[in-house]
Order: C-alpha cells, then sequence, then structure tokens
C-alpha cells in the first residue's frame, strides 16, 4: 500500500515553494535511470605524454561520443531522404467475416459474407520537379555539417587537453623551483647559524634565516597544492579518475619552440581554410540555400502512380439460400497529378522563411571570420610575447643564479650583511617561478595559435596508450 501511495505521490507537483521536493526511494527507482560512471583506464607506473594523453581523451570523452551519435542521426536523415527516389511496396494479407441485413422488398435478408484478401500495393512519385532532390541536397549538407561539428568537438577536446597538461607541468615545475628555493633557504640558514656558532653573526641573523626557510617551504606547500589541483584538472580532462595516479613527463624534457614558422597572414589563411567551427557555419548556408529550392519546388505539380494487384476469395450466404464460394483476381491503378492552386501564401512564407534562414547563415558565417580573425590577431600576438618573455627570463635566472651565489660567499666572507642575502634568495626563487611560467607559457601560447588556426586538429602529437 506505502509503494503505491508514493508512486501516486511522486506524479504530483512539491506541495509548497518555500521547501524543496523530498523525493522518495520508490519514486526516483521508478522515474530515473541510473546511469554507470565512465573512467578512462590509466596504468599507475606510466609516464604519459600529451599525445598519449589526447587518445585517451579521444577515445573516452563524453563530448566526442554524443557528436558522433548526432552526425549519425543526421546521416540517417540522409537515408530518409533518399529513400523518397523509391517506389514504396506493401504486401497486404487481410481477412474478414460479418453478418448484415439487406433490405429486400418489405423485409430483410440476413447475409453471412466472409472474405480473404492478398494483394501487393505499389506507390511511386514519376515528377516531382526536383522537390525530393532538393530535399537530399539540405540533408546532405546537414549531415557534413555535423560531421564538421564532430570535428570541432575533437578540436576543443585537444585544445582542453594540452592546456590542463601544460598547466600540470608548469605548476610541476613551480614546486620543483620552490623545492630548490626551500633547499636555498636551507642553506643560507646553515650558513647564518655557522656564523653565529663562530660568534661572526647575530641572533636576529640567525632569526631571520629561519624565518626565510619557513616562508620558502609554505611557498612549496601552496606549490604542492596547486599540483594537486592540476592533477585533478587533466584526469578531468581526460576522463579519468583524479583519485588514481597520474604521471606526465617533465617540463624538461619537452622542447620549447624557439620562433614562429608563420606570419599573422598566414595563421588567418589557415584558419579560413581548416577551422571546422567555420567550415560547419558554410555547410548551413548550403543547406539554407537547398531549403529555399526545396519550399520553391512546391509551387509545381506532382505526378504520382498507385496500383494494386491481388486475390480475392470469398464466402456469402443469405438467410434461406445455400452459401457459395467465389474467388477472383483483383488489381487497381491509379495516375494521380497533384498541383496546389491556393493554400493560404504557405509557399511564400516557407520561401520567405528559407531566405531568412540563409541570409541568417551567411552573416553568421562573416561574423565567424571577424571572430576567427581577431583571435588569430590576439593568440599570434601573445605567441610573440612569449617567446620574447622566454628570452628575459632565460637571462633573469642566469643573472639571479650568479647573483645569490656571489651574495652567499660574500656574506660567509664577512663582506655582505644577512638580509642582501635574503633579497637575493627571494630574487632566485622569483627567478626560477618566471623562467617555469615563461616556458609554458611558449607552449599554451603556440598551442591555443594552433587552435585557432584549426592546425592543432591535424599537428597535434599522437601517441599509444599503453
Amino acid at each position: 500500500m506505502t509503494s503505491y501511495l508514493s508512486v501516486a505521490l511522486g506524479q504530483k507537483a512539491p506541495t509548497t515553494a518555500n521547501q524543496p521536493w523530498l523525493p522518495d526511494h520508490h519514486t526516483l527507482e521508478r522515474h530515473s535511470t541510473a546511469v554507470p560512471v565512465h573512467e578512462a583506464a590509466l596504468n599507475d607506473d606510466h609516464v604519459y605524454s600529451l599525445g598519449e594523453l589526447i587518445d585517451i581523451a579521444e577515445s573516452n570523452s563524453p563530448a566526442t561520443q554524443a557528436a558522433w551519435n548526432r552526425a549519425k542521426l543526421t546521416a540517417a536523415s540522409v537515408g530518409i531522404a533518399k529513400s523518397e527516389l523509391y517506389p514504396t511496396i506493401i504486401a497486404i494479407a487481410g481477412g474478414r467475416t460479418y453478418v448484415n441485413a439487406q433490405l429486400y422488398s418489405n423485409t430483410w435478408a440476413v447475409q453471412d459474407i466472409g472474405y480473404f484478401d492478398a494483394a501487393v500495393h505499389l506507390a511511386y512519385t514519376l515528377v516531382d520537379f526536383g522537390a525530393r532532390r532538393t530535399e537530399i541536397t539540405a540533408a546532405q549538407a546537414r549531415l557534413v555539417a555535423a560531421n564538421l561539428s564532430f570535428n570541432n568537438e575533437h578540436l576543443v577536446l585537444i585544445q582542453r587537453v594540452s592546456q590542463s597538461y601544460f598547466g600540470l607541468l608548469e605548476a610541476k615545475g613551480l614546486r620543483e623551483a620552490a623545492e630548490v628555493s626551500l633547499n636555498d633557504a636551507k642553506t643560507s640558514e646553515a650558513a647564518a647559524q655557522e656564523r653565529r656558532n663562530n660568534g661572526l653573526a647575530t641572533v636576529p641573523e640567525v632569526l631571520e634565516a629561519k624565518a626565510a626557510t619557513a616562508k620558502a617551504n609554505y611557498q612549496l606547500q601552496s606549490a604542492l597544492g596547486a599540483e594537486q589541483v592540476e592533477i585533478g584538472d587533466l584526469a578531468t580532462a581526460i576522463t579519468a579518475s583524479p583519485l588514481k595516479p597520474l604521471k606526465v613527463e617533465a617540463l624538461d624534457q619537452l622542447r620549447i619552440p624557439d620562433k614562429l614558422d608563420q606570419s599573422v597572414q598566414q595563421a588567418v589563411n589557415t584558419a579560413f581554410t581548416v577551422r571546422p567551427d567555420l567550415q560547419a557555419d558554410e555547410a548551413h548556408v548550403s543547406t539554407a540555400h537547398a531549403e529555399v529550392k526545396h519550399a520553391t519546388s512546391a509551387y509545381y505539380p506532382s505526378l504520382t502512380f498507385e496500383g494494386s494487384k491481388g486475390w480475392l476469395r470469398a464466402f456469402g450466404e443469405q438467410q434461406g439460400s445455400p452459401g457459395f464460394y467465389a474467388q477472383a483476381p483483383v488489381y487497381d491503378a491509379t495516375l494521380e497529378l497533384k498541383w496546389t492552386v491556393f493554400d493560404g501564401l504557405l509557399r511564400e512564407n516557407r520561401i520567405r522563411e528559407a531566405k531568412a534562414e540563409e541570409k541568417v547563415a551567411t552573416e553568421e558565417v562573416r561574423d565567424r571570420q571577424d571572430e576567427i580573425t581577431n583571435q588569430v590577431w590576439t593568440t599570434y600576438s601573445n605567441a610573440t610575447t612569449a617567446l620574447q618573455q622566454r628570452q628575459a627570463a632565460t637571462a633573469l635566472l642566469t643573472a639571479s643564479q650568479e647573483s645569490y651565489s656571489a651574495v652567499l660567499e660574500s656574506y660567509k666572507d664577512g663582506v655582505r650583511n644577512f638580509l642582501d642575502v635574503v633579497a637575493a634568495e627571494d630574487a632566485l626563487a622569483q627567478a626560477r617561478a618566471i623562467d617555469v611560467t615563461a616556458r609554458t607559457q611558449v607552449l599554451r601560447t603556440f598551442t591555443d595559435l594552433d587552435f585557432r588556426t584549426g592546425d592543432l586538429l591535424a599537428n597535434h602529437p599522437k601517441g599509444h596508450n599503453p
């Protein structure tokens, strides 16, 4: 009794607007479908390259799977449109029996009739002045757009995985830099303690050294936390669990580009040629153009043929008279010319609608072109800036390392004070972080440029799942 009552309550809206609806177990079990969690399987001991991670993501991403099924759905619609070019053949078999009364003179004659009918029916449109062909053309253009949208999902996925990957590399690099900086702080603290033991340093110097070590340790803990967050982001991007180990290559193992191999105009031209989202918009224009032709074809007549041929066997009996059986071949044929003379301006409005859709699709292409031009220009400028920053960061790191070493040695010799050591130590830690960020920024901006031009889809590094 309780289960029936809960099901009935689950079919009603919440009783009040100020409290959440509380479903019971039976209602959820009856009206919801549990979807199992899907996770990509990873090898705990394997060190993954970017290409391998992209392969894993492409094989497991719900977004690409959904786009693939949308493309398959559109492909089925092309088949449906093409089916109109062929005749329809239907085999029919049926039987019927009934008793009725017929008025005969001044009385009713009761008749008992039964028959069995078998036939083949054929229907075919002979001429429609392009209505079916334009519908097929529109469906094919929609399929091209769906396939290109599928490609764009892959492009977006590759970009997401790549940027998450570089984010993790940067976080790892910053964590490693923080570890080195902590070791530097401990070295400086040991130097201060040694001078204190020899009566050459003051207690405040030792305390400052301890504070610098604690600060470096704090920054290391922050870097460790940021690295864990980036691991989760990358795991999510490849449809894996962040709870399991995920090892990737070190930043030092990657080649950092040192120049751009194309001009900004070449990059824009490439984007106009290969960007799948722009190509999909252009396919929408083709679809809209075909829809205009299809709407116009409604002004023309259509010539159709319908016919059937079969065999009839029947039994009949009239009350008071003997019954009998009969059988005979039967057929019928119809040739119909249909031409709509007036439809309340339905065709005119459908043509207006189709032409408006064509103009909308055309303007969307132009808007996409403007958007792409701006995107490529921005990312190209960012890539150029990243290359210059990378050179400056390298020089800064070299100078900071030399400065720290010189200041530390001078402090040990009693020439410099400990505040100079702390300042040089902080400058070196900052230079290490800047160097890591500059290297990953080059990778990020170059990948982003390939994403904006569409080259990322064809040129992304390929890997093989272990």
